[in-house]
């Protein structure tokens, strides 16, 4: 969905009665609020195109509801309106379902036997993480996400891949950099759905971090050669453009990579201070904090994307401030 739209015509459209423009009205409002109201004013459309019977916004505040946005969030409320909107007729949501329920095949009439199949403790409970080094401070987890759900989130980048930008202070969308020759894709608000959603909050549980400090989460696509050199995720202090974006939004306090797929070889992510590189299988997430014990940048979390030697690798990556980052919807 685009924010380029025509704010009066579709208030006009929405007082008329119209669900479609309400869906989008509401949609724009939560993902462009200017207030508590606006954000209000939002929920009360999506609710409203929802009683004239529009899935997608069923769809959109099953997403509302898993994020917490201006609410407590709550998976059981989010699992129920996807549900909903796949009873509503939208695929995006049938599909989902059908991966959490993790079938392949559902027919619409399926749509609440999947619901019954989502059993919310095991889907969020967590395995073990390995601590790989201490200085840095990096650990894994094996078995972080189950295959369905990295083959969901491969796909849902594809068709949308550019190339992969480097951080840049002044430039929203970031700068094109030789160093880093990958490419990616990001999800804003209004792109996110319960797959990614999902991703997040095991994430959350994981660091016991909330969503809200998460930065926009990406997909990484590396082929054959392509690579991101030796760089740091943290912000330096010591540059103005950096310590005023640490100011308003906090530090990058921990990066985690969740592996999509393995059948590549090669594209490690290597630490050339301790002179190690590590990789996950299918599924498995590394992470690591950007800053030491004091909660200073850490020098030694230099590290690189090394290209494949073989096949393609895929990487679900998410930075974790200090602070409410800024949101592109």
């Amino acid at each position: 969905m685009s924010l380029s739209v025509n704010l009066d015509s579709l208030k006009a459209a929405a007082s008329r009665g119209d669900p479609d423009a309400k869906a989008t009205l509401g949609k724009y409002l939560i993902a462009k609020p200017t207030s508590l109201q606006s954000l209000e004013d939002g929920k009360m459309f999506l609710k409203e195109a929802l009683e004239a019977g529009n899935g997608e916004a069923a769809e959109f505040i099953a997403v509302v509801h898993a994020a917490g946005i201006g609410c407590h969030q709550d998976w059981t409320k989010a699992l129920d309106y996807l549900e909903q909107a796949a009873r509503l007729g939208r695929d995006s949501a049938a599909r989902q379902l059908a991966v959490f329920a993790d079938t392949k095949d559902a027919a619409p009439s399926d749509m609440n036997a999947l619901r019954k199949q989502i059993h919310l403790e095991a889907l969020f409970s967590l395995p073990e993480k390995q601590i790989l080094c201490e200085a840095p401070r990096i650990r894994k987890v094996e078995n972080f996400i189950p295959h369905r759900f990295c083959d969901w989130m491969i796909e849902r980048a594809r068709p949308n891949l550019g190339r992969a930008r480097t951080y840049d202070a002044m430039v929203a969308e970031g700068r094109e950099s030789a160093n880093r020759t990958n490419s990616a894709k990001s999800f804003g608000l209004l792109e996110l759905d319960l797959i990614l959603l999902f991703i997040q909050t095991r994430i959350s549980k994981l660091t016991e971090m909330p969503l809200f400090l998460m930065e926009n989460a990406s997909v990484l696509h590396y082929e054959v050669g392509q690579q991101f050199r030796e760089h740091y995720d943290y912000l330096d202090p010591n540059k103005p453009a950096h310590a005023a974006d640490i100011r308003q939004s906090g530090q990058r306090l921990v990066t985690c990579l969740v592996y999509l797929n393995e059948d590549f070889e090669g594209a490690e992510t290597a630490f050339p201070k301790i002179n190690q590189k590590f990789r996950c299988k299918k599924g498995g997430a590394l992470l690591f904090a950007n800053v030491d014990t004091q909660g200073q940048p850490d020098p030694m979390t230099r590290h690189a994307g090394l290209p494949p030697i073989s096949g393609e690798k895929w990487l679900f990556s998410q930075w974790i401030r200090t602070g409410p980052p800024p949101q592109n919807a």
